[in-house]
């Protein structure tokens, strides 16, 4: 019995990712595609959908990652590791995010309906740009630290050195591809007006 609940655990937890890391692509995909030209509603929508199935792949995450951790420790006999620790650190961030850009980023995002994105503010599209580059990067870390082997053993000095610069260049890469997004030429009635 205690096989199967911790199975059923582990197989939710990975279900949960998947759902979680492939939406976040899914978004970002769809924000640069859909929005390098105009805002328009359904890319709107398709953001609130996506960012509110995130958060129910975290909570998920969090369900049965401390269900998890619950098992092996209490069931087990297992120990508290630095790499639980990077894991429960990463998934705070993710929540944090998330909840930053569903309370602030896509209500304000909701206001420029219809703009091009160079009548977008600069800080506006670097913050949304941020927001998606610290997800992705610290989607890709969470990938890279629960898939595979060699780091599951690194302490956990080794994986703040590999994983730190990797979100912070996402994260910056993704706010200066969004502030730039919005520098080109725009049209308006046929006529090309300089970007910011």
């Amino acid at each position: 019995m205690l096989d199967f609940a911790f199975d059923a655990l582990r197989v939710g937890h990975m279900l949960a990712f998947a759902v979680g890391i492939g939406t976040a692509a899914f978004l970002g995909l769809q924000v640069f595609g859909r929005f390098r030209r105009c805002v328009d509603l359904m890319g709107l929508r398709i953001v609130l959908y996506g960012n509110m199935l995130i958060r129910k792949a975290l909570a998920a995450l969090w369900i049965t990652g401390v269900g998890l951790l619950a098992m092996q420790i209490g069931v087990l006999g297992g120990t508290l590791t630095e790499q639980h620790a990077v894991k429960f650190l990463i998934v705070a961030v993710l929540t944090a995010s998330a909840w930053a850009t569903d309370r602030y980023l896509i209500p304000e995002l909701f206001v420029y309906e219809g703009a091009e994105p160079s009548e977008i503010p600069a800080l506006m599209r670097i913050q949304l740009g941020a927001a998606a580059g610290l997800s992705g990067g610290c989607w890709i870390s969470a990938l890279l630290l629960g898939g595979t082997g060699l780091m599951k053993s690194m302490p956990a000095e080794q994986i703040a050195a590999l994983f730190v610069p990797v979100v912070l260049a996402a994260t910056l890469a993704a706010a200066a591809a969004a502030w730039s997004a919005g520098r080109g030429p725009m049209r308006i009635a046929g006529h090309v007006v300089p970007g910011e």
